[in-house]
């Protein structure tokens, strides 16, 4: 738990009503309290409105045609990243020309 989260969970008025670090947190940054230094982990699902949060993060990479990057294996293989970039060059061009021949 961090220094700030267990600074509010030690607080009576909180220990009473049972909350977790991360809805503590959820009040820290609602009220404004938060300093540039803030930093909220979670481990598992976060589910914002009844929405999984990581899942809309996919489905937006997904219809921007983003490619999922592997972070390790770049770092093993540094022409993995050019690749990558390059691949994206090039289905940028095929989009432009797709949308610019069906536009006619």
């Amino acid at each position: 738990m961090t220094s700030w989260a267990s600074t509010y969970a030690n607080n009576p008025l909180i220990a009473q009503q049972k909350m977790t670090p991360l809805q503590v947190a959820y009040d820290i940054v609602s009220a404004g309290d938060v300093s540039a230094k803030t930093a909220i982990k979670c481990d598992g699902t976060l589910e914002v409105q009844g929405r999984d949060v990581l899942a809309e993060l996919d489905e937006m990479r997904d219809a921007l045609m983003l490619i999922k990057r592997d972070v390790d294996m770049e770092a093993k293989y540094p022409k993995l990243k050019e690749l990558k970039d390059e691949y994206a060059k090039q289905l940028a061009k095929y989009a432009t020309f797709d949308t610019l021949k069906n536009s006619k």
